[in-house]
């Protein structure tokens, strides 16, 4: 596992604790008790990617997680992740994985 400076491993525990709440970047930045344009150069810096796309990236995980334990609705998931629009979530649900949610469920089925 990689080590990340402490403001990061802050800003990373805030995004995992709350994936089911819309997580901003300037609520991520004051968790980690830096500016939101600090976090931004910083996160990408350590991790290789920006804050929102690692946001987007670990609601996603967690997405295919539910698909495959739980029998919500792809509908309820998204919601569930506070996604408030439901076609940008199966766009980015493909765009991340290369399947639909309900193509990745139906292939652990």
């Amino acid at each position: 596992m990689r080590h990340y400076s402490r403001e990061i491993e802050a800003a990373v525990k805030y995004i995992h604790l709350h994936l089911h709440v819309p997580v901003t970047l300037e609520e991520t930045a004051e968790a980690a008790g830096i500016s939101a344009s600090y976090l931004s150069r910083l996160f990408k810096k350590e991790t290789g990617i920006p804050p929102l796309q690692y946001i987007n990236q670990r609601k996603i995980e967690k997405a295919q997680l539910i698909l495959v334990t739980e029998t919500l609705t792809v509908k309820e998931i998204a919601y569930s992740l506070a996604f408030e629009d439901y076609s940008y979530f199966n766009r980015l649900f493909k765009k991340i994985t290369g399947v639909t949610p309900q193509q990745y469920r139906y292939s652990y089925q």
